[in-house]
């Protein structure tokens, strides 16, 4: 059990002088050991307070709530962000990196802690055939880089790493491939 001490100061004057008294009160808490024990529900109308709320203000609510569905991208093909729309027909390979669900290609940076900060880039969504992707996309960007590439080919998660910042190269890749 345990218990709540309150204590106020009051302060009384006697005989021109200043006296300090505390008045202390004990509340104790107590703690059911059971639902039977506990006190009794009662009914919702004490615990909640409706308030009507015009429908000329519910349209700031709506708002703030967050979409049930992901819109449609637009149809424009001409981006700032140099971002492509997935192609109307999915390319004819083994393999199929499928987009998020907003649209965009799911390659990430990864920072891993090992000496220092080592830079790793994941490709994640791949169906199909992730060997030959991984055999493309390590050919391509050992072609940019003109170095050699290392990568990690996850089979059961489905998804590839390569040591370095990749990133911008793999998305460009992926994104005119059709994906």
């Amino acid at each position: 059990m345990a218990s709540v001490i309150a204590r106020s100061i009051i302060m009384k004057q006697h005989s021109g002088a200043h006296r300090l008294s505390f008045a202390t009160s004990i509340k104790i808490k107590s703690c059911y050991s059971s639902y039977a024990a506990s006190p009794k529900e009662k009914s919702p109308e004490n615990y909640t307070r409706y308030h009507e709320v015009s429908s000329e203000n519910w349209k700031f609510v709506e708002r703030l709530r967050p979409h049930l569905l992901v819109p449609s991208y637009p149809t424009d093909r001409n981006y700032a962000s140099d971002w492509i729309p997935p192609s109307d027909t999915p390319p004819n390979l083994p393999y199929f990196v499928k987009r998020t669900k907003n649209f965009m290609v799911p390659v990430y940076l990864n920072f891993e802690e090992v000496r220092n900060a080592r830079k790793i880039t994941i490709i994640r969504h791949i169906e199909g055939d992730i060997w030959a992707l991984e055999q493309a996309i390590k050919s391509h960007l050992e072609n940019v880089t003109k170095k050699p590439v290392v990568s990690r080919v996850h089979e059961v998660a489905m998804h590839i790493k390569f040591r370095g910042d990749y990133v911008n190269e793999v998305k460009k890749w992926l994104m005119n491939a059709g994906f």
